[in-house]
């Protein structure tokens, strides 16, 4: 007798990955038809990446403070997903970076204020996509929540990065505002309980 629960469709991982993956599709068809320009790829992935961040990390201090409500559960079921899709848009907007770039000049910016911090958060983000997979949360125990609380440092670099490399401190700041003050109200009720 199989007793496997059926989902209903809309709460399927692979319907969450297809919506995840439907802005990369729509730029990758822009930049090969060219109605995308290069300027506005490096605009749309970085947002989208520095969005998806948001998601995964105010997941849980959400369903802390919305314990009854669907939408926290369910964000913070799949806040590793919305974490590997920030990673993934990133890793596109890094890509297309180098592509369009000149290496000598990749090299020449690399140390400014804007892009150093971009390079940083970016390396800090790769082994947590790597070891992302219930495999690798089985096989590293407490080792992977301390690998993956390095994504608050990531993503502090992200937003520093953001307000920097265009010298406008407002999207970044409305965009980090929610994980600010989501985290802020999380890490306080941890530290009123202990």
């Amino acid at each position: 007798m199989n007793t496997t629960i059926q989902l209903p469709w809309w709460r399927s991982k692979i319907i969450l990955w297809v919506f995840l993956m439907i802005p990369g599709a729509m730029f990758t068809i822009g930049l090969l038809t060219q109605r995308m320009t290069y300027d506005s790829l490096m605009h749309a992935t970085g947002e989208f990446s520095a969005r998806f961040l948001v998601f995964s990390l105010i997941a849980t201090p959400l369903m802390m403070l919305f314990p009854r409500y669907k939408f926290p559960k369910w964000l913070n079921r799949n806040k590793r997903y919305f974490g590997l899709a920030a990673f993934a848009y990133g890793l596109y907007h890094t890509i297309a970076y180098l592509v369009e770039v000149p290496i000598n000049m990749v090299v020449r910016e690399c140390f400014e204020f804007g892009l150093i911090t971009a390079w940083l958060g970016f390396m800090i983000w790769i082994p947590m996509a790597i070891t992302s997979t219930d495999g690798w949360v089985l096989r590293l125990k407490k080792t992977w929540k301390k690998i993956h609380n390095w994504g608050y440092l990531a993503a502090l670099l992200v937003f520093v990065h953001w307000a920097f490399i265009h010298y406008n401190w407002q999207p970044a700041l409305v965009h980090a505002m929610p994980v600010i003050l989501l985290q802020g109200y999380r890490w306080y009720r941890v530290a009123s309980q202990s």
